[in-house]
């Protein structure tokens, strides 16, 4: 117990810069006012201009803490996907501490403007880690017409390390309480299970689910290992992982309830492993050396080939 709270503390010196920023993004979230279509997509990252003729879009979704990286989707990621094509939009203005209802319902805005703007054009998602449940809360509520949702990292089947810490560790608890942190604590098993319970897709929308994980090792200056204080976090989850999502709960193999009343089974692609750790797998690599990592030109590489794989993928669909 004292061990366990010694290393969440340790973690809390780190991330405290993003706490503190919590509270301020919770008072900024209840004054958001929902702007109008021409504007929301002003509001977006989008590398194209959308219209009638925008035949394939990729949406992209970031997930918990989303607003306090520069930049969620690194310019390399963005480029994999247009290289295949796709006119790519970044989903912005989320609530970086918010709940999957909270976000989810402007991940649907988001859609249903992008869907007037370019009325013709296919529309497929990327939802990293919690985005793959903001997206799957916008489909549950109107957006019908996604044709591919595409999760990585994604936790289907709970973030183990945070139900553990706030189960065992009474400084982990009240850190969550004092910087209202309900959409992490949404993000334990047994909420993720219920939510999934709870929403109805398309049976013709098709689910993909991508997991990623690095091995633990000494020289924590080397891209291709997990940095120090996700090292700290894995030790608190069963398996390999990725410093904050098991592998297995991303590949978890859940069946989501569908419109039809049968159920669609999320599949999980276990032939494509993205060797980077959680926050590896969509930053700019460029942040990494500011963390001491000699290599960082490895973590660019490895998303190029993982997201260009991804677009080959949603092409084939």
């Amino acid at each position: 117990m004292v061990k366990l709270t010694t290393l969440i503390l340790s973690l809390c010196v780190v991330f405290s810069p993003l706490l503190l920023n919590a509270g301020e993004s919770k008072l900024e979230a209840a004054t958001f006012e929902m702007p109008t279509a021409e504007a929301n997509v002003n509001k977006v990252l989008t590398t194209d201009k959308l219209s009638a003729s925008t035949k394939r879009i990729v949406v992209f979704v970031p997930g918990f803490f989303n607003s306090f990286a520069p930049e969620y989707f690194s310019s390399d990621i963005v480029s994999a996907m247009q290289a295949k094509g796709f006119t790519v939009v970044i989903a912005q203005k989320l609530n970086p501490v918010g709940t999957i209802e909270e976000n989810g319902e402007r991940v649907l805005y988001l859609f249903q403007n992008l869907r007037k703007l370019a009325p013709n054009a296919q529309l497929n998602v990327v939802g990293h880690s919690a985005g793959g449940l903001y997206a799957l809360y916008a489909i549950n509520k109107g957006a019908r017409d996604v044709k591919t949702l595409v999760t990585v990292s994604t936790p289907f089947n709970g973030v183990e390390f945070v139900e553990n810490w706030r189960e065992n560790s009474w400084l982990f608890k009240t850190l969550m309480d004092w910087a209202h942190l309900d959409g992490l604590r949404q993000l334990t098993t047994p909420f993720t299970q219920q939510f999934i319970k709870s929403v109805r897709v398309p049976s013709a929308l098709k689910i993909i689910a991508y997991g990623g994980y690095q091995p633990v090792n000494w020289d924590i200056t080397n891209a291709a290992n997990m940095s120090a204080v996700l090292s700290v976090t894995d030790k608190f989850i069963t398996g390999p992982s990725d410093g904050v999502v098991s592998y297995e709960s991303a590949v978890h193999t859940t069946e989501i309830p569908t419109t039809e009343k049968t159920l669609n089974k999320v599949r999980a692609d276990r032939s494509v492993v993205l060797g980077l750790e959680h926050w590896e797998q969509v930053l700019d690599y460029r942040h990494f050396y500011l963390l001491g990592v000699r290599n960082p030109k490895l973590i660019r590489d490895r998303q190029i080939q993982f997201y260009s794989n991804v677009g080959n993928m949603l092409l084939l669909l």
